[in-house]
């Protein structure tokens, strides 16, 4: 009877008219079968709902490789200009595009939105631009994008029915990037960064696309749940609070989680229970001497030469009469991304998997 009747508070709270802002989607995100809605197609402020679709145009060029995870990302004072939530990256500085995607969805950071922006497209008013145009493709009829960010502007509109087909869209189009919105903490230079979404702390079967906030927009959130092999995505627009948002979208979540997977899912190409963080780990090697200065010495000068590096913890080990350097990584990319780097500026490394 308790639950029952939070249920209607719940939802007349979010139907009623002093709530204008509230609204909410909660489905399948592979189906597009609506279970609960309220005021789907109502034009709100998406805020920082707005990076996901510069995330999403983010992966569609990682995918026709016109950028790769490893490019450095320059900070323009345009970018550096932006208002916080920010990194606070210095003018000419740079970042790689790894860790910029890190940075959109665990951070938030606008400064980064805007990099990407000009990296991209070489404005951020023609980014601005092909956001609205990719929003044509796929069918946000009631989307108009003004920055790639979400800060303030009374065009930058979007509904929690279009932020739902978008944040659909990244689950069905880049299933590979989807552990991202799983991770809890980054480090970018040196600094450690923790996520908005408390939810991903709380439990496991949540992953967070992103968070949203201003003053006009109230709190936001799109947020993916997987149980198995059921999917289901809710947006909630307009929270009082982080706490409220999270409370009601976790109570719609748990309300609509057994609702029969349609049969016709089970032939999509959805591999997102396959992409969560591995526990395998990957050791990038960085050099092997007999004298352990030698290596700490070796250590100091990749820190030095390459930027990147600083943002891992090196190790050594000794193995039979080598001092080994090296790094832990829990994906292979980054593996990857991080010895060709070390190989750019003509030195060695090795990757092994443990």
């Amino acid at each position: 009877m308790r639950i029952i009747l939070i249920s209607i508070i719940l939802i007349v709270n979010l139907s009623h008219s002093l709530f204008a802002k509230i609204a909410s989607v909660i489905g399948n995100p592979v189906s597009q079968e609506i279970y609960f809605e309220v005021n789907k197609n109502t034009k709100n402020y998406p805020a920082s709902l707005t990076k996901l679709m510069t995330l999403y145009i983010i992966f569609d060029e990682l995918k026709f490789k016109n950028i790769n995870l490893n490019d450095r990302v320059y900070f323009s004072k345009h970018a550096t200009y932006q208002q916080p939530s920010k990194l606070g990256i210095a003018e000419k500085d740079f970042i790689t595009v790894d860790e910029l995607i890190d940075s959109l969805i665990i951070k938030s950071a606008n400064d980064s939105a805007v990099a990407i922006a000009e990296k991209i497209s070489g404005t951020e008013k023609k980014f601005v631009h092909k956001m609205n145009n990719y929003a044509k493709k796929l069918n946000l009829k009631n989307t108009n994008f003004a920055n790639p960010h979400g800060l303030p502007n009374r065009t930058n509109l979007s509904t929690a029915y279009d932020i739902f087909k978008l944040s659909s869209r990244i689950i069905i189009d880049f299933p590979e990037h989807l552990h991202r919105f799983k991770k809890t903490k980054v480090k970018i230079n040196g600094k450690n960064y923790t996520t908005h979404n408390k939810l991903l702390e709380k439990y496991d079967h949540y992953i967070g696309l992103k968070t949203g906030y201003t003053r006009k927009s109230g709190f936001q959130i799109s947020l993916l749940s997987i149980s198995g092999d059921k999917y289901l995505l809710g947006i909630y627009f307009g929270g009082n609070s982080a706490k409220e948002r999270n409370n009601k979208i976790n109570f719609l979540m748990n309300k609509y989680k057994n609702k029969p997977t349609p049969k016709n899912e089970e032939n999509n190409k959805l591999t997102v229970k396959n992409e969560k963080i591995s526990t395998r780990f990957y050791i990038v090697q960085t050099s092997s001497f007999k004298k352990i200065s030698k290596s700490k010495m070796h250590i100091t000068l990749l820190k030095n030469k390459i930027k990147i590096l600083r943002n891992f913890e090196h190790h050594i080990k000794k193995n039979g009469i080598y001092f080994i350097s090296y790094i832990n990584v829990d994906d292979q990319k980054t593996a990857k991304n991080l010895c060709d780097e070390i190989k750019l500026n003509k030195l060695d490394c090795l990757i092994k998997a443990s």
